[in-house]
Formats: structure tokens, C-alpha cells, sequence
């Protein structure tokens, strides 16, 4: 999402318990269906560029996008899969600025030991995987458990995105969190729409990191 100011009021917990059960991870999957992890990186359109703790400025995640590559003249359309397994934290519609999103949680009890170490987990966190500017609603619904590879959109330009790509985000965070919404500050916004997205982006709760630190070969 492009660079955003904003005084925000201390957020408040609007948060769900989920409590399904979901089936096990597996090795990372590319988040774009027609694209190999092997050349992702090649496609990167705003690389990962963190802002200090607590800023909501850009960009604390990866942009992958495309105007020509194999027969597609475009990534727009493009299918967009689960990195990895889990529960679905997140399937929101025409918010602002990430449009239609999708959040996945992978609870560290699915983590394979090695993705575990890696990112430094502990037995109180998860892992939480944002799919930004999908073209439609999310194909799956808030709680669903779904498995990596699972096709939950395709890229669009939804939300503050100029031109069609898909924004990825990867953070380490609390387990079982549910965001009925999130959106940025406006008179059209709920209050609970607006105490999410601050958690998620600006109060630390949620560590964000390069998500090319997990895909790139």
C-alpha cells in the first residue's frame, strides 16, 4: 500500500477466537499460480522497505507485477495461492487501502521444524500471510482451513493499487486471530474496521519481514 499518514487513538481488541482445526503445512507454495518460487524474484515491483516501528508508511511488504511474461501481456487475472496452510484470519472486501484481502494464519504447531527455527517462533505465535488487491471477493471465507496451493483469488488493482500486482505481506504475530475487518481511517470507516488495521500495521504486535527471506531460492 502507498505511503499513509495518520494520527491514530490507541487501538482496542475487536478481535474473533477461531477454533477450527486445519490440517498441516507444507513446504512453501509461490503465491502466484502461473509463476515457479524460482522467479518471483524477477517479477518484484516494490521491493520490501520497511518503516520504523509504529510508522504506517510503506512498505512492509512485497509487490510482485508484470507486464509481459510467457503468453500473459499482463499479471492481472493471474491466480493467486496460499504460501503455506492454515486457517483463514482474514477475507475482507473493498477495504481501503488493501482493497479485497485475504489473511491466512499458519499456527506454529503446522510449522515444519525448519520454518520454525528460521523465523524464530516461539509457542505463542503464528505466522500470518496478507494477499492484497485481489480483482474479486476472496474465493474463501473468514475461519475456513485451507491448504497450501489453495487458489483464494486473482490479482486485480482493488484498494490504493495504481495498477494490477499482487502486495504480499508476512508477519509474526498472536495465534488464533480473526479481523472481521480492517481498513484505514475515514468517516466511512467502523471503529473496529479502523483498531484492526492499526494493530495490524502500527503497534509491533504483528512483526512484519521480507517475504522473499521464505520464497526466493
Amino acid at each position: 500500500p502507498e505511503t499513509l499518514s495518520a494520527t491514530p487513538t490507541q487501538p482496542t481488541a475487536h478481535l474473533q477466537t477461531a477454533t477450527q482445526t486445519v490440517a498441516p503445512v507444507v513446504q512453501p507454495c509461490s503465491p502466484l499460480k502461473e509463476n515457479l518460487l524460482a522467479g518471483l524474484a524477477e517479477i518484484v515491483s516494490a521491493p520490501y522497505n520497511p518503516p520504523p516501528m509504529g510508522s504506517d508508511a510503506r512498505h512492509q511488504g512485497v509487490d510482485f507485477s508484470y507486464y509481459q511474461r510467457g503468453k500473459r501481456t499482463s499479471i492481472l487475472g493471474e491466480g493467486v495461492q496460499t504460501v503455506f496452510g492454515g486457517r483463514v484470519a482474514a477475507s475482507i472486501s473493498g477495504s481501503f487501502p488493501y482493497g479485497n484481502v485475504v489473511i491466512i494464519e499458519t499456527p506454529v504447531s503446522d510449522m515444519p521444524p525448519e520454518l520454525r527455527e528460521q523465523l524464530d517462533v516461539q509457542d505463542d505465535q503464528s505466522l500470518y500471510t496478507l494477499y492484497a488487491h485481489l480483482g474479486a471477493a476472496p474465493l474463501v471465507a473468514l475461519g475456513d482451513a485451507v491448504s497450501a496451493c489453495e487458489l483464494i483469488g486473482e490479482v486485480g488493482k482493488s484498494g490504493n493499487a495504481g495498477v494490477a500486482h499482487l502486495h504480499l505481506e508476512m508477519r509474526i504475530g498472536p495465534p488464533d486471530q480473526q479481523f472481521a475487518g480492517m481498513a484505514y481511517y475515514s468517516t466511512q470507516t467502523t471503529q473496529e474496521e479502523r483498531d484492526n488495521y492499526t494493530r495490524w500495521r502500527m503497534s509491533g504486535e504483528f512483526q512484519h519481514f521480507d517475504p522473499l527471506s521464505l520464497l526466493a531460492p
